[in-house]
């Protein structure tokens, strides 16, 4: 892990106001059309404090789409009908209950953010979830759930009478999610305010992958790929941009690793070897 999130090598200063523990962890439910412009329909949160990892405050509305035809694929998943959004208020009203927070956090940040508007500082648990756990099966929300897999156990109250893919249900299961996640990253950081700030510049960057999504790699952790094709995927003109900072990451790595290998000289790296 230490390759995908290094321990920091930075002093926190003295004088330095404490980083604010409080997430706002925030979901979204949509008319479905996956276009900058698409309707909202639901928004659900809940507040993790990042210290004490308790998760309380849960939110949910529903949104009026404004004349948006809810597209019967996105029905089928979220199964909100036309009748449960009658009297639902504007997005803009619904909005403000959600707003203030000092940071946010969402499955899909890259989504949810330009949709919510919301200020503040805004973490990726997609990306943060292949970091701190790269070998998981898959990075989705309901297969981390399953598969990592995450403790609900707690939060059984917050979740009863409540489906997956609905707003409020994952984003309680996306704030438990974010509580793994930094207590799996928090070791290699200097204190919280060091956590933040370093989550929240891998969620402004590309998806840092942990195996190859097409190709004649498929499926293979990124470690087994050759230094060519990971070449290859940096020079292919239209390459998905995080298969391309995926390969830049992995190729520094090896060559930083290459370039300490020289330097200790071959005793020091037969020693190391098992």
């Amino acid at each position: 892990m230490h390759g995908f999130f290094p321990p920091s090598a930075t002093t926190p200063s003295l004088f330095a106001e404490p980083a604010k523990p409080l997430v706002r962890v925030i979901d979204t439910e949509t008319a479905g059309h996956r276009l900058a412009e698409d309707a909202v329909i639901e928004i659900g949160s809940v507040d993790l404090d990042l210290n004490s990892g308790e998760i309380v405050n849960p939110m949910q509305t529903f949104c009026d789409p404004a004349g948006v035809v809810i597209d019967p694929h996105a029905r089928k998943v979220h199964r909100i009908s036309d009748d449960m959004l009658v009297g639902a208020p504007t997005f803009g009203e619904a909005i403000r209950a959600f707003s203030g927070a000092p940071a946010y956090a969402a499955q899909r940040a890259d989504f949810d953010r330009p949709r919510l508007k919301l200020t503040g500082r805004w973490l990726c648990t997609h990306k943060l979830a292949l970091r701190a756990f790269p070998q998981a099966r898959a990075h989705g929300l309901q297969s981390l759930v399953k598969y990592l897999p995450l403790d609900l156990t707690g939060v059984r109250p917050l979740l009863s009478g409540l489906a997956p893919h609905r707003a409020l249900y994952d984003a309680v299961c996306t704030a438990v999610l974010l509580r793994s996640i930094a207590s799996a990253l928090m070791p290699n950081c200097a204190d919280l305010g060091d956590f933040l700030d370093r989550a929240e510049q891998a969620s402004r960057e590309p998806a840092l992958l942990a195996k190859l999504r097409f190709g004649k790699h498929k499926g293979a952790p990124i470690a087994e790929v050759p230094d060519d094709y990971l070449e290859w995927l940096i020079a292919e003109p239209g390459m998905d941009a995080d298969a391309r900072f995926t390969a830049r990451h992995h190729l520094r790595q090896r060559r930083a690793g290459l370039s300490v290998r020289r330097e200790d000289g071959p005793s020091s790296a037969a020693a190391a070897c098992p």
